[in-house]
């Protein structure tokens, strides 16, 4: 079980890793972007000729000692992920992993160029032991409730070696489980591809177990180069007469975060925004949970001092009527959370702040998408989207009983979702009063 303490480990804990060759003493910095074609620059080291090995780490001190080599590895990962980067998924790890049984995989990999050995793959695992009550156990790319994206970090001139040693690993029993369920992975990239393909080679059964897109936008669609030009001119013309009106009605200020502005302040605004709407209503409010509170504040300052954090707002009189929230990694960018002051709500301040975000996208040199983190079925954000991000769940399984239960998923969700027609049908049915009671 994941042990949630905050104290740095003592030096022998850190300097086993070291004193086995498992991490380099001075870990280089990487410059390169994250990319997303990386089979070519992979081959020039060709697979099966470097030394790989897998280690567990389940002491949370552990992991803080090993922030050098984790900003390599998201430096150089062939896809980005901010939310497993060191600076959001340790506060997460505090705030939400008591009592979880998680383990975070590292697979070390030789450095070709002589100078130890370097952090190849990290991924965040949590044991479930009753995997959709089907009796067998499984690790599950953990996930909570703010995390929206769950997309390994794996090196790029290495990710080859890291899958095909992840796989080997599982594969060995090593990893006590029988399923391995990579949930929540962008599903249109080399990653993925290199997942299915892998466990293929080696025998592994697999069975995509959930699948939809999502909104993005990037600089490479359609319109990337003229964010306006690609969101109708509907809905430019009804939120330009919006803000027309709201202007009549007192002063309008359009905010970027600036390097010297009180990230402290941007983050107490934001945190009061949303609760005194609905969410704070429902309890689902940033600020309803001291934890949540916590961690969005942590993981706010820690991007303001790498230079990562993107927030925009829209003051109305001189007070914050709205406020967003995202993050970079690499050549993308990840949307967190929107916020508006309900009172406002006729005026469309949150859909104002999209545009916004788009335009933002557009002046940012080094960035190229950015994520909308959405749900599937925001019709704004799939409106004034140019492109969409695929997410996919892979499930993969050992041994006959993990075999059977991959085998046996097609007609699990068959009959799921023959279930649902069938209650759906039966609701109808029944008449509004009964669909009354029902609700």
């Amino acid at each position: 079980m994941m042990q949630t303490d905050q104290f740095r480990p003592p030096a022998g804990v850190i300097g086993d890793f070291y004193d086995r060759g498992v991490l380099p003493m001075d870990p280089r910095s990487a410059t390169g972007e994250p990319g997303t074609a990386l089979l070519q620059a992979g081959s020039a080291v060709p697979r099966r000729q470097r030394r790989t090995s897998v280690v567990e780490v389940r002491e949370l001190r552990t992991l803080l000692g090993l922030t050098s080599a984790w900003e390599d590895l998201a430096a150089t990962a062939i896809q980005p992920n901010v939310f497993y980067e060191h600076w959001m998924l340790l506060p997460a790890l505090r705030a939400f992993g008591a009592g979880k049984d998680i383990r975070v995989v590292l697979v070390m990999i030789d450095d070709p160029e002589g100078a130890g050995r370097k952090l190849g793959a990290r991924l965040p695992f949590e044991r479930v032991r009753n995997y959709r009550k089907l009796g067998v156990s499984a690790l599950t790319l953990w996930q909570h409730v703010h995390c929206y994206a769950c997309t390994p970090l794996v090196r790029a001139d290495a990710a080859l070696e890291c899958i095909e040693a992840l796989l080997r690993w599982f594969q060995s029993g090593e990893a006590g489980a029988s399923l391995l369920q990579m949930g929540c992975v962008a599903g249109d990239g080399p990653l993925y591809k290199l997942l299915v393909d892998l466990s293929n080679e080696l025998g592994v059964l697999s069975e995509t177990t959930g699948a939809f897109a999502r909104g993005l936008w990037s600089k490479a669609g359609p319109a990337g180069g003229d964010p306006g030009s690609a969101v109708s001119g509907d809905l430019r013309r009804r939120l330009r007469r919006k803000e027309r009106r709201l202007g009549e009605r007192g002063r309008v200020e359009h905010l970027l975060l600036r390097p010297e502005d009180d990230v402290g302040r941007w983050v107490d605004e934001f945190l009061r925004i949303e609760a005194s709407g609905w969410k704070g209503s429902a309890g689902t409010a940033l600020a309803h949970s001291e934890t949540s509170r916590r961690y969005f504040e942590e993981v706010a300052a820690s991007a303001s001092l790498l230079g990562r954090l993107l927030m925009l707002g829209i003051d109305f009189d001189g007070q914050p009527i709205a406020r967003r929230c995202a993050f970079v990694a690499g050549k993308g960018s990840f949307a967190f959370k929107t916020a508006y002051d309900e009172g406002f709500a006729e005026f469309s301040p949150g859909a104002m702040l999209e545009l916004d975000s788009i335009e933002q996208l557009r002046a940012l040199p080094g960035v190229q998408w950015m994520d909308s983190c959405a749900t599937p079925d925001n019709q704004l954000i799939n409106r004034i989207s140019n492109a969409r991000q695929a997410v996919r769940s892979l499930a993969l399984g050992v041994g006959a009983l993990g075999e059977l239960v991959i085998s046996g998923l097609p007609l699990l969700r068959w009959t799921q979702r023959r279930m649902l027609n069938w209650n759906s049908m039966q609701t109808k049915e029944a008449g509004p009063c009964r669909q009354h009671v029902a609700q």
